[in-house]
């Protein structure tokens, strides 16, 4: 009898324990799938996986590389991508104008009045050495090279350019690719590009090819706005998770703004992430300038409302976007009532 007894207590402990994982097994992680320009802007989404933020959160985040934020607004639009970014574009501004419904949720990097050499107008090096240019002014009918017209670089340059006197068709616009500057400023086939760190260090301080020219930086020209956005498509912008995805990339571009600006964390393991994932930076981050952000996601609808009027002005948009009508600030308001104002 007591041997019965003991094989169905065995029994009865064996069904008992055949239940308990159900009882116990975590939830599973809701994928998000995030479309990636691999910025030094996208720095916060970069520690927000590798250190374990998206997970805390309940989410298995997928990175997919882009090369255009015009794509990654295209798959947002049809709900194929849940979350992207990018920076403000006539043809996003037009896409507003058709119906196209992908929100502006945050900012990634603003434009500092502190950066005043990572991005810049670089005039040809010999064009100074040989005096031919010594302001903005002498730039009139010179060739001067962005890499999309149809971009806040044009707003850039004419906006540098207007400090000393001269308009859109005083310059000769060209566009070309950021990969041709080099090439195209050693055969002097141009004489000034609208450049970004790391170009702007590569061209001007490593291969002494160019000199930035005073007062043509973004950080003089268009401080406080918005350089890089975060988008969600409409669908994500629904769903149970967009606010707890919000949280954990607002805790990566913390960490980011807090280590690289503010010295308050640790800048080198702080690097070293970032170079895993962006080679180009160096894993000390030395000799480039890094994006600014905010560390609470305020997007500035200011600044882009003033990118807009510029591109109606110069016919390069016919109407005017509600672009208040597509910014959405619920998902960084919750993070940050979540996390608390930002603190340096």
């Amino acid at each position: 009898m007591r041997i019965t007894r003991n094989l169905a207590a065995i029994g009865l402990a064996i069904a008992l324990m055949s239940t308990a994982p159900a009882a116990l097994a975590q939830p599973a992680l809701k994928k998000v799938t995030v479309g990636v320009l691999y910025l030094v802007a996208d720095a916060g989404l970069f520690i927000a996986k590798d250190r374990g933020y998206f997970a805390q959160e309940g989410l298995d985040v997928e990175f997919t590389r882009f090369s255009s934020g015009g794509d990654v607004v295209a798959l947002l639009a049809t709900n194929r991508l849940d979350v992207g970014s990018g920076s403000a574009t006539p043809g996003l501004f037009n896409s507003y104008i058709r119906g196209v419904v992908a929100p502006i949720v945050s900012s990634k990097a603003i434009l500092s009045k502190e950066d005043l050499t990572g991005s810049a107008l670089v005039v040809r090096k010999d064009l100074i050495d040989s005096g031919r240019v010594k302001t903005m002014a002498d730039l009139k009918g010179m060739r001067v090279v962005v890499n999309n017209i149809q971009s806040t670089s044009i707003n850039y340059v004419l906006r540098a350019i207007a400090r000393d006197g001269l308009g859109k068709d005083d310059v000769n616009l060209l566009e070309m690719p950021f990969e041709q500057f080099i090439p195209a400023m050693q055969k002097r086939a141009v004489d000034a590009v609208m450049t970004f760190s790391p170009l702007t260090n590569t061209i001007a301080d490593k291969m002494k090819l160019g000199v930035a020219m005073p007062g043509s930086s973004t950080g003089i020209t268009s401080a406080g706005g918005t350089a890089n956005m975060m988008f969600y498509s409409g669908a994500f912008a629904k769903s149970d998770v967009s606010r707890a995805f919000m949280v954990a990339h607002l805790k990566g571009m913390r960490d980011y703004k807090r280590a690289i600006f503010d010295g308050k964390g640790d800048r080198n393991a702080t690097c070293a992430l970032i170079n895993k994932h962006l080679p180009f930076v160096p894993p000390d981050c030395s000799g480039i300038s890094m994006s600014h952000a905010d560390g609470d996601g305020v997007i500035n609808v200011k600044s882009l409302e003033e990118f807009q009027d510029e591109w109606v002005k110069w016919g390069l948009m016919r109407e005017r976007a509600n672009i208040a009508t597509n910014v959405n600030a619920d998902f960084v308001n919750f993070a940050v009532s979540r996390l608390g104002k930002y603190q340096p």
